[in-house]
């Protein structure tokens, strides 16, 4: 079993809940702030083709660590 750091801090059900709710509210805040940064670059007449690659290329990161997380016991 993965040691995460839920389990290192000894959370209960109760702050396990509050920790992945305030990731979530982070990653959303994130990627608002990509959106705007998108939003912003095109809105001065360039095309943000970095923060455009990135998004896919993070996607697949995450993909493939889920992936490799599911098949370790």
């Amino acid at each position: 079993m993965m040691t995460g750091e839920m389990d290192i801090l000894r959370m209960d059900e109760r702050q396990r809940l509050a920790w992945l709710r305030a990731n979530r509210v982070t990653l959303m805040l994130v990627g608002l702030t990509w959106i705007g940064m998108i939003v912003w670059e095109i809105f001065h007449g360039r095309f943000p083709k970095f923060l455009v690659t990135m998004v896919p290329v993070f996607a697949l990161v995450r993909f493939l660590v889920f992936r490799y997380n599911q098949r370790t016991p």
